[in-house]
């Protein structure tokens, strides 16, 4: 039996048994046009798949930032565990169980199509007062993203927090959104709250990411908050000088409903009385170099940022790390750091970018500089071998895994970039 925190579905997973395959080429079982529909439902499934598996290989955990395709790879994982295969770079490929005829295949299938058309969410769990926890004045926070695996260099990471809590345990430590493949109550169990290191902070927090949510939210709402004794979805955190606002961008996707933006208003209009400055944390992005922008956040929360009311902003949701220049406009340093656990292509476009100078980087690993675009301000980016992948073609093809720290002391942010097996890539001071 193969532990859910390994099974992988591949396209090859998804491929139907040979049974139906040899029905296919003959006359196949007689199908309502219902039927019909959800077999080729589940086929644009496949394709979905197969079009993200062209970039990344069949080898290896591959996600879509689809609901039908993420909750399909979850069903599939929770039903067939038992019938995996060792994996060159970790973890298992699930096939369908043995002694299925082409009707149970397609029985199957029916089972699926209505499972993927569930729509039922559960409540969204607010804040109910504008009030900010403490934090120490000097306060040490770590931040993962994108992490929830369970595999590669997931727990490596999760490893390099309990030593480094050794020293100093994190004041805060905060998971910036998706548990994969769509953050079931299984998938959360084992591929996250089973690994997450918990004891390395005095206090955890977990952001909601959009793959809790394809499965409704129910794994993220009443395991993970519980575990974190954790209240509401989003949540604050002050000392003297900074306001820590961790944001949920996820339940309404890549938006923020009004409810929320009013609290979070308040929160900074306070904030900015006493002369704090402001953080802020979500799983997607306000804008990328790499992917695409955020509209509705930016719409959402236009006014505190054409008034620059925020210092910096971390997120995660693509797979990569990503260091923007400060904001020409709104005077904010954006950080994408949603290279924790996913494996995740490395890019030609940075690839063959010059090497910023100034940062030497570590392990073999680089920081490739963009140039501004409209959207978005010039940056660097990891580039390098991912060495949390076992097979020698795998480390070359997968941007590396890593983790942030980040310092807060008197009016100064300290920001470091790691590796996930603990070497410094980057180190930043923010005044």
């Amino acid at each position: 039996m193969v532990p859910l925190r390994d099974a992988i579905v591949t396209l090859n997973s998804l491929l139907p048994p040979r049974a139906v395959s040899e029905a296919a080429g003959g006359a196949g079982p007689d199908l309502t046009p219902e039927q019909e529909l959800k077999v080729q439902r589940y086929y644009q499934i496949m394709d979905r798949l197969e079009q993200e598996t062209e970039t990344t290989g069949d080898g290896v955990m591959v996600t879509v930032p689809d609901r039908e395709v993420s909750l399909a790879q979850s069903k599939l994982a929770e039903d067939f565990a038992a019938g995996g295969q060792p994996l060159g770079s970790g973890g298992s490929e699930i096939k369908f169980g043995t002694g299925f005829s082409g009707m149970d295949w397609f029985r199957w299938v029916w089972s699926l199509t209505d499972h993927v058309d569930r729509t039922d969410a559960h409540k969204m769990l607010r804040a109910t007062s504008a009030v900010a926890e403490p934090l120490p004045e000097r306060a040490v926070v770590g931040l993962a993203a994108d992490w929830g695996t369970g595999l590669y260099g997931a727990p490596k990471i999760a490893e390099q927090f309990r030593t480094m809590a050794g020293q100093r345990k994190f004041d805060l430590l905060m998971h910036l959104g998706d548990v994969y493949y769509s953050g079931t109550p299984k998938e959360v169990k084992e591929r996250f709250i089973d690994v997450w290191p918990t004891a390395a902070g005095t206090i955890n927090r977990a952001i909601n990411g959009n793959h809790e949510m394809y499965s409704g939210g129910f794994g993220y709402f009443e395991q993970i908050l519980p575990a974190f004794k954790q209240s509401a979805s989003y949540f604050a955190f002050q000392n003297t000088r900074w306001l820590l606002v961790g944001l949920d961008t996820a339940y309404v996707d890549h938006d923020i409903d009004n409810e929320q933006v009013a609290w979070l208003t308040l929160l900074i209009k306070q904030a900015r009385a006493k002369q704090q400055k402001i953080v802020l944390f979500s799983h997607q992005q306000p804008f990328s170099r790499l992917d695409a922008q955020g509209p509705k956040l930016q719409k959402a929360l236009n006014h505190l940022l054409r008034d620059k009311a925020i210092t910096a902003w971390y997120w995660g949701h693509e797979h990569d790390c990503v260091v923007y220049d400060i904001h020409p406009e709104w005077q904010m340093f954006g950080r994408c750091l949603g290279n924790g656990g996913i494996p995740e292509a490395r890019r030609q476009a940075v690839r063959s970018a010059q090497a910023d100078p100034k940062l030497p980087g570590a392990g073999g690993c680089t920081w490739q500089r963009l140039s501004q675009t409209p959207e978005a301000p010039a940056c660097v980016v990891l580039d390098g071998p991912n060495m949390d992948m076992k097979k020698a073609s795998d480390q070359q093809k997968f941007v590396p895994h890593g983790f942030v720290t980040l310092e807060f002391d008197n009016d100064t942010l300290v920001e470091r970039v790691f590796l996930s097996n603990g070497a410094e890539l980057y180190r930043n001071v923010i005044r």
